[in-house]
């Protein structure tokens, strides 16, 4: 169900709302490191000899540029867009996918949608920006294989960025089939269920990662695993905190999202909760996608996907902008 313009504009001012709060609150920081800057110096001005003003002085200075440092490390420009890693579907979304988007890929299993989810991860790595992976209902091991492979390289590799906190994952699937975690590093949920879980411990990854880089990327594997375990208000108003929690802060996160294992009108519902979809079908033995939401894309038709090894190629798209 494509949504109507008064409600993509409307999503639209939300974002621009929340963006300026975002802006205000960095301009805040600043100021106080500004006022820290300031009370240093009249303290120098006030202490009685010159050895004394000089170790103030030193002091002062190295504190002031340190948390100044800090805060530009910390700092992204929200109107900033997030490459995928399928340089066609940046091209088709206009250089990628605005900050604090989340988006969900929807198709049939086996579709060009995995894809573009491991290629998400792997640009991640390779811009070492974190990526956080939530898995519900897939074993870590596979999905570190299919990073690997992506990648071009072995599960080493893969293991390196989990050893340096670049890759991280929160295995809610382990305990499910009462299997230990293939992963030392990753915070293990006793199951699916656990909701309050696992948004605290999102909570407490998104916090840590933010302390550092200005933004990081989240694949959530998958939406589909929740569907049968909860009614339909309660799934509902799980994924709402969620995705709200994202936008909060700078982030961009991707929740893969099968199709036909569950009623057309939950899709409908979940793509309402979302800042964009993009969704793959597969008539007459091809693959298609369209994308929904999002902004201004090259177009909102249906373009045909030409699978490549780990990647996928696109079909000829209008160069137009259409809302």
């Amino acid at each position: 169900m494509e949504k109507s313009d008064v409600e993509i504009k409307i999503e639209e001012l939300k974002r621009l709302r929340d963006n300026l709060d975002k802006a205000i609150k960095d301009a805040e920081t600043r100021k106080k490191e500004v006022e820290a800057f300031l009370k240093g110096l009249v303290e120098i001005a006030n202490t009685s000899s010159d050895k004394e003003k000089g170790v103030v002085a030193a002091k002062t200075i190295s504190e002031v540029v340190s948390a100044s440092n800090a805060g530009d490390i910390k700092r992204i420009d929200v109107s900033k867009k997030i490459v995928t890693g399928v340089t066609k579907v940046d091209d088709l979304l206009l250089g990628g996918i605005p900050i604090t988007s989340n988006v969900v890929l929807f198709g049939p299993p086996f579709s060009a949608k995995e894809a573009l989810a491991n290629n998400f991860v792997v640009r991640s790595l390779k811009e070492n920006i974190p990526i956080v992976i939530v898995s519900a209902d897939r074993d870590l091991r596979q999905i570190k294989a299919d990073v690997a492979r992506t990648m071009g390289s072995d599960l080493a590799s893969v293991d390196s960025y989990e050893d340096t906190g670049i890759l991280r994952f929160i295995d809610m699937y382990s305990k499910s089939i009462q299997i230990q975690s293939p992963s030392k590093n990753a915070i293990v949920i006793d199951g699916i269920t656990n909701i309050s879980a696992l948004l605290k411990s999102m909570e407490t990854v998104e916090a840590d990662i933010l302390k550092t880089y200005p933004y990081y990327r989240l694949l959530f594997i998958s939406l589909t695993a929740f569907i049968p375990q909860f009614e339909e208000k309660i799934f509902m108003r799980f994924t709402q905190q969620f995705t709200q929690k994202r936008r909060s802060n700078p982030s961009v996160s991707m929740y893969l999202l099968e199709e036909g294992l569950f009623d057309q009108k939950i899709y409908e519902t979940i793509s309402y909760v979302m800042d964009g979809t993009i969704e793959f079908r597969i008539a007459n033995s091809k693959q298609y996608l369209r994308v929904s939401g999002l902004s201004n894309v090259r177009t909102r038709e249906w373009i045909e996907v030409y699978q490549r090894n780990n990647s996928f190629d696109l079909g000829s798209f209008s160069l137009e902008r259409v809302r």
